[in-house]
Order: C-alpha cells, then structure tokens, then sequence
C-alpha cells in the first residue's frame, strides 16, 4: 500500500486544489456570471463530452490498462503498443462525428426544443470527444507507470484555472459564451501536449509502425475493448444520467441548479478517484499473479481509508450545507438543491465504503460480470427517474441515484464475496462507523449558533476535524492514516 498512499495522498492534494477551484467555479463564479440555462448547457456538454468519447474511443483507455505490462520491459514494444493505442480510436472517432452531425435529424421535436442550446455546439462537443480520447490514452500510459501526481495537474487543475480566467473575461464582456465553451477545448489542447513532454520521461510517445502483433493478441485488445467500451460507457452513463433525464424531463434550468448541488455532493469522493487511479496497475498486475492475498489487503485498506476521509468529508458539507447556501450568490435560487446535496452525498460515501469493488472485477477472469450490473443499474435508475423527476423533479433525481447506487453496490458485494471470499470491512470498519455518528451528533447541537455564515462554517469545521482525527488516532481506526500522521508529527519534530 506505500505507493497507493504517497502517490495517492500527493494525487488528492492536487485533485482538491482542484475541487477549491471548482468550488469557485461551481458555487461562486458560475452561479454570479452565468444563468441557470447556460450552466444547464454546459454541464450538457460536458457529460455528453464524456458519454461520447468513452463510446466512441472503442475501449482503447482499458485495453492499455489491461495490456501494457506485457509490453513495458520493451522501449520497442512500448512504442508499438502506443502507436497501436494512437490509431485504433479513430475508427470510432469518425463514427461519432456522423452521429453528432446527424442527431439533430434523429431527435424528436420536443426534445429539439429542450436541446436547442445544446444542438448549437454539437461540433465544438466533437473536437472536445477527439480531445478526451487521446487525454485518456496518455493518461492510461502515465498511470501504467504508477505516475499520476502530474498527469492529475494537467486533467483536473488545468481545466479548473482555464475555466477561471475565462469566466473573468467573460465577466468583463472581452469574450462571450461561445469563446467561453471554446476555452474548454483549449485547455484539452494543452494538457495533450504537457501529456506527450511528460511521457518522454519513460521513453514513450515515439511511433513505431513495425507491427508485431499477432492475429489472436488484436483479437484480444479488440474484444476486450469492446467490453471496456460498454462498460465503461454503462459508468458514465450512470454518472451523468439523472442530469440528461432532468435536461429532457424537465429543462436546462432544473439540469444547471441540479448540477451545482451534484458539485457539492460529488467533493465527497475525490480521494477515491486519487487512489483508484494508482490502484488500478497494482490490481492488475496481483491478478496476472493470482495474488490474492494482495488484492485483499487492498480492497480492506482502500475500504477504511476511503470510508474515514469520505466521512469527514461528508460531515463538513452536511453539517455547513446551510451556512454555504448563505453565502452562496444567487443561494435563495441554488438551495432549491439541498437534499441533492444530501442524496449524493451519501451515495458517494457508500460507494466509497465499498472500496475497490470496480476494479477488482474488472481486472479479473469476470470482468464481463462489471458491464451486467451497469446495465442493471441503468435499467433500474432509468425507472425510477421517469417514476420520481416528473413527481418530485430535482430531489426525485438525486433519491433515484442514490437508491439505484445501494442495490449496484450489494449486488457486486456479494458478487465478490462469492466468487473469491473476499470482502471489504473489518472491525475497524464499525469502529469509524460509531465515531462518525457520534462526532455528527455533537457537530450537529452547534447548528443553533447564530454566528456569520463563515464563522460556522470554520468553528464547525474545526470541530469535525479534530474529533475526528483525534478519535481516528485513539482507535487506530486505520494504520495507513496512522502512520502518516506518526511521520507528520516526526518531521514537525525535527524543524
């Protein structure tokens, strides 16, 4: 687990200067400078960037992740596979630019309507679905080599400060919407490019034609591929669905607040995408051993640790949710999202609970078993958004998440217990259970405080923080987060 830790711990200080950023963006600047409809928009954008190019790259991000270490003792053999990876996309690529021209024709003329905006940047969403499939792809590689402190910067914080000078000018009228958007696929641009200068490191990123696969190993990347491209697009979908049905449903306004409080809920689980990204080359390589023993120490520790940072997290957005909408511009208009906040708040935190449930089947002989749940819980959360957003619209969508995530989640444990007798929890796990109720309890009784806004919001947070670090410690709820602190504390010591 050392280098899950360290490259984990580095990968989430960077994601969460990151989520500060977006925290500007989301719950300051774009409520300020933007209206429900064109926030709506570009969420739209952006999942459907996402939805897209997860199809249409045909699986190539998990090929790479599946294939590589067969070629990595091998400058040559490195080189041809990433040839390989650069070429094989673009059959798909080609695909989705017919059907992102054509879908106007396709639509029905209700949904035209509600799309309208949408429609009007179908071919900057294009060049962003080109754009994010070769972002993956060299992602994919810098992650193979358990690399992903700069990589991160470059996908997650990149973006973010784009999106901030950009909204300033927008502010001050030197750029409108459309050029706004068009920042978006600038800042693709450049994470590509500081992508390729930082793979050259590891003696990738020169192309080799010289072919050497055989018959059955394409085969094999392009049936596994496939796979990966149905699942995976089966997880986006699942991401972003609720906020597609509410933009057809209902409208791009409803989709814009929701979206806002869908950021807020969303912070909860951006150590799991730290650690799952180290994560997932050390699960594939135990299972190419049939290390057992090693994927269980991972599933249980990656559980504790996600369970108590996601809790923490959990706590301070919950319990300051109030004092945040106060402060928030435009908040009377943006608390319309306060149970969404708290319905994926605790979606996130289950799924988090749950450790790495994924990846652990998805690198195993049963990956297939990953693309039936997606598809379940798609059915399932397909019903039960046409069943709750027309009755209770926003919380009717967030509550239709966080169910269907309950059942997908005990579906894979059990899965996974049966297959390998193998699970995630330990005593510890009641352990940090009982300390977060408790702490939330007493978080709770400071509610009454009629302080500033931010004064709450820091007193309270304070409050969570030590009980929580203090009661992690005394109980020795997790020995990763335990030895680091050991170490914090050592070289305080020393200065």
């Amino acid at each position: 687990m050392g280098i899950v830790i360290r490259q984990g711990l580095k990968t989430s200080i960077v994601l969460y200067i990151g989520v500060l950023l977006g925290a500007l963006n989301n719950v300051w600047l774009f409520p300020q400078l933007l209206s429900p409809e064109e926030i709506g928009v570009l969420r739209l954008i952006l999942a459907n960037e996402l939805l897209l190019a997860t199809i249409f790259q045909l699986g190539i991000v998990g090929v790479i992740d599946h294939f590589f270490p067969l070629f990595k003792k091998s400058t040559e053999g490195k080189n041809t596979f990433f040839t390989f990876c650069l070429i094989y996309p673009l059959i798909g690529l080609c695909l989705s630019f017919l059907f992102i021209h054509f879908v106007p024709f396709l639509l029905s003329p209700s949904l035209l309507e509600k799309y309208s905006n949408l429609l009007n940047y179908r071919y900057q969403l294009f060049f962003l679905v080109c754009l994010i499939t070769y972002q993956g792809i060299l992602l994919a590689f810098s992650r193979a080599h358990y690399r992903i402190v700069v990589p991160s910067i470059l996908d997650s914080f990149l973006l973010r400060v784009v999106l901030v000078v950009a909204l300033l000018l927008l502010s001050i009228e030197l750029i409108d919407f459309k050029q706004f958007i068009g920042s978006i696929i600038l800042t693709r641009i450049m994470s590509i490019i500081g992508l390729l200068i930082y793979l050259r490191r590891f003696n990738i990123g020169k192309l080799n034609w010289h072919f050497s696969f055989s018959i059955k190993e394409l085969r094999s990347f392009i049936n596994y591929g496939i796979f990966i491209m149905l699942s995976s697009a089966s997880n986006v979908v699942i991401s972003n669905l609720d906020i597609i049905m509410l933009g057809g449903l209902i409208g791009e306004r409803e989709a814009g607040i929701y979206s806002i409080a869908f950021f807020m809920g969303t912070v909860v689980e951006i150590p799991r995408r730290a650690i799952s990204q180290i994560s997932i080359p050390i699960i594939s390589s135990a299972w190419k051993n049939n290390d057992i023993a090693r994927i269980k120490t991972m599933y249980q520790k990656t559980s504790i640790n996600q369970l108590l940072v996601g809790a923490w997290l959990l706590l301070l957005i919950l319990l300051n949710l109030k004092d945040i909408f106060l402060i928030m511009p435009k908040g009377e208009i943006y608390i319309q999202g306060y149970f969404v906040v708290l319905f994926i708040g605790l979606m996130r935190f289950i799924d988090m609970a749950m450790g790495m449930n994924h990846e652990i089947i998805i690198y195993s002989r049963y990956y297939r078993f990953n693309l039936i749940t997606n598809l379940i819980l798609i059915l399932i959360m397909t019903m039960l958004n046409l069943f709750l957003i027309p009755r209770y619209q926003l919380e009717g969508a967030a509550f239709a998440t966080l169910s269907s995530i309950i059942v997908y989640n005990f579906i894979r444990l059990v899965f996974i217990y049966k297959q390998f007798k193998l699970q995630p929890f330990t005593k510890q796990t009641l352990i940090c259970l009982a300390l977060v109720g408790t702490i939330a309890l007493v978080a709770y009784s400071t509610s009454t405080l009629e302080l500033h806004p931010i004064i709450n919001i820091l007193l309270r947070s304070l409050l969570i923080s030590t009980l929580l670090a203090a009661g992690a410690w005394f109980f020795e709820v997790s020995e990763d987060a335990n030895r680091l602190l050991t170490e914090l504390i050592k070289k305080i010591k020393l200065k």
